[in-house]
């Protein structure tokens, strides 16, 4: 990457750091702020009022919109100023007034994977793992070292318990408070977050096979039965359904569970799911 971009591209009223490194073609807004050992890849956009705080890496082709503020402080009570840093793939979207903290311990980052979608508002605390082409929709908020994986989808006014997993190819309805893992290729709505079956709408739209949506629904029947506890499901799965690659990636996924998994299964809603 070139040490700047044109002249044209960078507002008069914008500051740079003399130590960024900024790719061709990088735009940069009025009034907004680049620090110290930023790295802003090939033709990546900055708004106007934007801050980038220093040590973060953006990618190419991004756009970052008017007042979002990247690689702040961590919101942690007598947090020592340690160096770290965050992380942005290529192809990501940040709208207006989105926040993301830097990690919080020393060479920590916070990662957005490529092409993810962080619309108005929202928030990804300190150590957060975004995967590739997530979207994190208006006033959503992610504590610390939440996990979220790729294709997932979390509705607006959402908020994520700090350490909770959010699964690959999931997907959470508005205004749910999560403080368990979410499932992935769940569909998870409510109130309370329950479980409500499969993503079919989003697994259909991204190619899964009719046999792989097939099993992994008759997953989720097995895991929203009211006379069986989790272990006594995943024993079910495992010895019923064919072990597929999707359907390994479930059972290792609550497997590795140290918060539990978003069920809310009552013998008064077991038997509806969504199709």
């Amino acid at each position: 990457m070139a040490l700047r971009p044109l002249a044209s591209n960078i507002h008069n009223t914008a500051i740079v750091h003399p130590s960024a490194v900024l790719g061709d073609g990088v735009s940069i807004g009025p009034n907004s702020i680049v620090g110290a050992n930023v790295r802003i890849g090939d033709s990546t956009e900055i708004g106007a009022n934007a801050l980038i705080e220093p040590g973060v890496t953006i990618g190419g082709n991004c756009r970052i919109f008017h007042g979002a503020a990247i690689g702040g402080p961590p919101q942690i009570s007598n947090f020592k100023d340690v160096p770290s840093s965050v992380e942005i793939g290529d192809g990501c979207v940040i709208r207006e007034y989105v926040t993301i903290h830097r990690g919080g311990k020393e060479n920590g980052v916070t990662r957005l994977g490529k092409n993810c979608m962080f619309m108005a508002y929202s928030h990804a605390g300190h150590d957060c793992e975004v995967g590739d082409n997530a979207t994190v929709v208006n006033c959503t908020g992610l504590a610390g070292h939440v996990t979220v994986g790729e294709h997932a989808f979390i509705s607006g006014y959402v908020g994520v318990h700090q350490f909770a997993r959010v699964g690959k190819h999931a997907m959470v309805a508005g205004g749910m408070i999560v403080r368990q893992d979410v499932l992935p290729y769940s569909l998870v709505g409510g109130p309370p977050p329950r479980l409500v079956g499969l993503n079919s709408v989003g697994l259909r739209r991204r190619g899964f096979s009719p046999e792989v949506r097939a099993a992994l629904k008759r997953a989720f029947k097995l895991l929203r039965r009211a006379e069986l506890n989790t272990a006594q499901a995943v024993e079910k799965i495992e010895s019923e359904i064919e072990m597929a690659e999707e359907i390994g990636y479930l059972v290792q996924f609550i497997n590795d569970s140290s918060r539990g998994i978003t069920k809310g299964i009552t013998k008064g809603n077991s038997n509806h799911e969504s199709d």
